[in-house]
């Protein structure tokens, strides 16, 4: 797995806090994390954000791309979202996740079970200590009844929803090996 984070959130707190939380998330997941400093709230759709993304899907060679959905509230969402569809193009699945800004009109077509998964999901995401302090959204027990919401349309206990971009094989790697960024 690899993470992509395009800012490191100077506008939602400390920089140095929110640099090490993303480290702390990345190792909890077994992740490489790429972090990038674009300012936030001020992430554009173009320039450097395409070039930026576009190093990394080069380097990485993904199979498989996540990112924001397009039905986003929050600006740099929205952008990195639009940016992602240009940097991504040769990648054969592109699905978007549902982030705690997401609008009503998100509306996903495949659920993945993560039983297996949550309780290291909800540890990752209790490394944005800083975060999660002053975002309700980020309590434990939301983003549980979220997961357990969506797992109606799948199998198990939890889900977690994806708008599909595209998802076809990727004829450019040749290899059976899944790699996400």
């Amino acid at each position: 797995i690899s993470v992509l984070t395009m800012c490191r959130g100077a506008r939602g707190g400390s920089e140095r806090t929110r640099i090490g939380e993303s480290q702390q998330a990345a190792e909890i997941l077994g992740a490489e994390l790429y972090l990038e400093d674009l300012e936030d709230t001020r992430i554009s759709e173009g320039d450097p954000t395409i070039s930026l993304i576009s190093r990394v899907i080069e380097s990485v060679q993904p199979t498989l791309v996540y990112t924001h959905s397009i039905n986003d509230v929050h600006q740099d969402h929205r952008n990195t979202h639009r940016a992602a569809m240009v940097a991504a193009r040769q990648v054969g699945r592109v699905y978007c996740y549902q982030s705690p800004s997401a609008t009503v009109d998100f509306a996903p077509t495949r659920f993945v079970t993560i039983d297996e998964v949550m309780r290291r999901k909800l540890a990752a995401i209790d490394a944005f200590a800083s975060q999660v302090a002053v975002r309700e959204y980020l309590e434990p027990d939301l983003i549980e009844a979220t997961a357990r919401y969506w797992s109606r349309f799948g199998e198990g206990r939890y889900a977690e929803p994806f708008e599909v971009i595209r998802d076809r094989a990727d004829v450019t790697s040749g290899s059976g090996a899944q790699r996400t960024t």
